[in-house]
């Protein structure tokens, strides 16, 4: 895959995520389906943390795989939410920019995954350990505002 047709469906998948957190209603960023799921807010600042996760640990390969953090964010105001999701706008430009800087070589090249347990290649990882992580946590915000309907 080119960083061209690569960056194009970061933003398609950045773009959808936004969409849909931007309709999260005011008094509910601390939402969560469950007592062991993440919140609305948490989702945001996981998937903000899954950018510079990826970016750290194509630059420092010995990088561990990291998990969400539920019950990171106790009481996340309106204001503050939208600040996380200006964040997770520039969190994609910077993406955007380091994907920007890989050569062809470098994205083929492997490096150790321990959330693989093999080596996968960097493209793997943006596709696989990023965007596709992501599309996870969109799901998941999808499914919490369907069940903030039927309340």
């Amino acid at each position: 895959m080119n960083n061209g047709l690569l960056i194009d469906f970061c933003k398609s998948v950045r773009e959808s995520t936004l969409k849909r957190i931007k309709t999260v209603p005011e008094g509910y960023e601390n939402w969560r389906i469950s007592e062991n799921a993440l919140s609305f807010a948490e989702i945001v600042e996981h998937i903000i943390e899954l950018d510079d996760w990826t970016i750290n640990k194509i630059n420092e390969p010995a990088t561990k795989s990291i998990l969400p953090k539920k019950g990171s964010i106790d009481n996340c105001s309106k204001e503050q939410f939208n600040s996380m999701i200006r964040e997770l706008e520039k969190s994609l430009e910077r993406k955007i920019m380091f994907i920007n800087s890989l050569d062809n070589a470098k994205m083929k090249s492997k490096i150790y995954d321990d959330r693989f347990n093999s080596e996968v290649s960097i493209e793997w990882i943006i596709l696989r350990g990023n965007l596709d992580h992501e599309i996870h946590h969109r799901g998941q915000i999808a499914v919490y505002l369907r069940m903030l309907k039927e309340k």
